[in-house]
Parts: structure tokens; C-alpha cells; sequence
């Protein structure tokens, strides 16, 4: 599980696509498969974006993603399936379109700037053949979007890590590529710079209105940039939607897990389909919405730690259930609690100025809109 380091699921990310400029093209990927001898690290994927459109490919280590992302910039070849860019078909297993002729550009996690260079020769190094006084105009240009006009004169051994991914960012956008393609460019950098620069690399891209597809295991990042997000494992596509539908209605146990902190608690479908019976005592699971399976299988109820309420406050929900306070740690801006009900550990996130103490006995509340079922299959 990873466990968001600030994450708001009551407002969309994505942004108003009317206020913005798209000048990108669009992306498909059609049952792309990619193998490397016996292994097959790409399982036969499909997914579209949209001119301008910001899509992260978000997963573990391991589950496709980079070689995904490598795939459409050419660097990797596809053993079957086909990738197509602003129309044209740039990927098949028998052509490939070379990676310089697809009107892309790539962000790599190591910044490669190159040290014996000023900040300008870097991002200008694309535009050689090109008029000087044009080149040197866009490289203004560009410098002035990303903040570097000052440091432009400046090697690469003289920048921070920050200034070197802005450099990296600068020199992908001077060409005016069709799509930008990023591989983990922020994991470098430490946690307040990284947080510092997501916000800037989405107001870049807002600016530029260039198609981005952006590559992370940091769900934090995928949930405060994306327009969707396409969650892989182990080389398939477990589920493509918006951030704020793949945190409220994630569509298996591991998608739950994945994005965020998840409460599960499993039982049995009964009539009606919108609630579970469980083997704990005293505890029925109601959601606002029914289990897509049939009544008397077995389902696992999702709610999230935020979502869940304590004593008074859990006075109106549908599911109140007798609880144990285990543990209470202060983390600055909440309380990550630990209780127990019936036998089972549950997590609740609550103002960092609560009144709850370990061994309390309470009632914790989680409203039925907040509760959503997935299958019960095993991870």
C-alpha cells in the first residue's frame, strides 16, 4: 500500500480543458505486448489520450509501465500490437517509425544535462538546425516559461537538482514536440522539492497545452496532475479513470490498496445486494450503492480512513459498530488512529485536535455514500 502524502479526493485534478491551448496529438495504444525472451512484460494494453491531455501510467515496480512508455518513444519495440500518434501508426512489431520522427520528446529520472554546457547550449541543443537568431529567440523563450532566464549563461555542475529537472523540461518543450513523455522525473528530488515541482511542471503543461503521459509509482503525483490515470499491474491495466474515480470507486482490492489508505472488511452479499453480513460481531457493512456480485457471495466493503467518524459524530451514519481505540499517533495535520472492531483493525484519520485515547471504548460511524464494494477474489 502506498499512502498518500497529501491527497484532497473531493476535488478533480483535472483541469478545465476549455482554458487552456492544446497543441498535441493524440496517443493510442492498441493490445500492445512487449516480451523479452519468455517474459512477457506487456500483456496486451489498450488505452487512447487526448490532444493535450495529461495521462499517468501509475503502478509497482515491475508492472509495465516504463516499458510502456519506452515503447511509444521508441526506444523499446513491440512484440505485437500497434501505437499511433496524431494518426499515423509510429509502432508495430514488423515497423517501427524512428524515435526522432514521432514528434516526441522524453524526460528521463536522470536529468542529462550535460555539464561541460551553459544552461542555454542545453536547451538549445535540439535546435541546431535552425536559424541562430530563431534558436536563440525559443531558447529565450522557453528559459523565461520555466524560470531559467537568469541561469542561462550558468554550466550544469553549477545547478541544483530542482534547476537541472527545469533544464531537462526546458530542452523537452524547446522543439515544440506533439507529446512529451516523462519517466519518474521527480524521484530524485527530495519530498518539498518534489511537491514544489509538480506544481510547476502542471502549470508548464497547462501553459504549453502539449499531450504529457507521465510515469510514477508515487500515487501522490498521479492523483495531483492527472486528467486520468491508467493503473497497471503486472503488465495489464487493472483500472483507467479519473484520480477522483480511482480513489472513491476503485474497482479491485488492489487499486484500494494501492491508491491511498484502505479500510476492508469482508462478508456476504445479502438481499437487496447494498449490504454485508460478516462473521464479526455486531458489525453489517451498508453501501449506497449495491455489490456487483449476487446475493450470498462473498464481497470486501472499502471505506477510507478519512472517511470514518468517532462517538458523537458517528450519530447519523448507517454503519455504526462498537470499537476499541488501540493506538493514537500524532502526525501535525491529523491523528492516525488504529481501533479495533470485532477482531479486525480499522484506520481512521482525524483532526489533529481530537479528544480520543488509546483503550477508549466508542462507536465508530462511516457513512453508507462513503462505502464501496469490490470483489472478494485474493490479491
Amino acid at each position: 500500500m502506498i499512502v498518500p502524502e497529501t491527497i484532497n479526493p473531493t476535488s478533480s485534478p483535472a483541469r478545465a480543458r476549455e482554458d487552456r491551448p492544446v497543441t498535441g496529438a493524440s496517443v493510442v495504444v492498441e493490445d500492445l505486448r512487449i516480451k523479452y525472451g519468455d517474459t512477457e512484460a506487456v500483456k496486451g494494453i489498450s488505452f487512447s489520450i487526448a490532444p493535450g491531455e495529461f495521462v499517468t501510467l501509475l503502478g509497482p515496480s515491475g508492472c509495465g509501465k516504463s516499458t510502456t512508455l519506452r515503447c511509444i518513444a521508441g526506444l523499446e519495440p513491440p512484440s505485437a500490437g500497434r501505437i499511433t500518434i496524431d494518426g499515423q501508426v509510429v509502432a508495430t512489431a514488423q515497423n517501427q517509425v524512428p524515435p526522432e520522427r514521432r514528434g516526441v520528446n522524453m524526460v528521463f529520472q536522470s536529468y542529462a544535462v550535460w555539464p561541460h554546457m551553459t544552461v542555454a547550449g542545453n536547451v538549445g541543443y535540439g535546435l541546431t538546425k535552425m536559424p541562430k537568431a530563431d534558436a536563440q529567440a525559443r531558447v529565450a523563450e522557453v528559459l523565461d516559461l520555466v524560470g531559467l532566464s537568469p541561469y542561462a549563461s550558468r554550466y550544469g555542475t553549477e545547478l541544483s537538482g530542482g534547476q537541472q529537472q527545469r533544464v531537462a523540461l526546458a530542452r523537452a518543450i524547446v522543439t515544440r514536440p506533439k507529446v512529451i513523455l516523462f519517466d519518474e522525473p521527480l524521484s530524485n528530488l527530495d519530498a518539498g522539492l518534489r511537491e514544489q515541482m509538480r506544481f510547476e511542471l502542471l502549470e508548464l503543461q497547462r501553459t504549453v497545452g502539449v499531450t504529457s503521459i507521465y510515469v510514477t509509482h508515487d500515487q501522490t503525483e498521479a492523483m495531483s496532475m492527472s486528467d486520468r490515470v491508467v493503473l497497471l499491474r503486472d503488465g495489464l491495466i487493472e483500472q483507467e479513470a479519473p484520480p477522483r474515480e480511482i480513489y472513491r470507486r476503485p474497482r479491485s482490492r488492489f487499486v484500494a490498496e494501492f491508491v491511498g489508505r484502505a479500510n476492508m472488511i469482508g462478508g456476504t452479499v445479502a438481499e437487496g445486494g447494498r449490504t454485508l453480513t460478516t462473521e464479526l460481531p455486531g458489525v453489517t457493512v451498508t453501501g449506497a450503492e449495491g455489490a456487483d456480485e449476487p446475493v450470498g457471495a462473498r464481497s470486501v466493503a472499502v471505506f477510507r480512513s478519512e472517511d470514518v467518524l468517532l462517538g458523537d459524530a458517528a450519530g447519523g451514519c448507517e454503519n455504526r459498530w462498537p470499537a476499541t481505540v488501540e493506538r493514537v499517533t500524532f502526525l501535525g495535520r491529523f491523528l492516525d488512529v488504529t481501533l479495533d472492531v470485532g477482531g479486525t483493525v480499522v484506520r481512521a484519520e482525524l483532526r489533529a485536535d481530537a479528544s480520543v485515547a488509546e483503550g477508549e471504548r466508542t462507536t465508530l460511524g462511516v457513512r453508507a455514500a462513503d462505502v464501496h464494494f469490490v470483489p472478494a477474489a485474493e490479491l
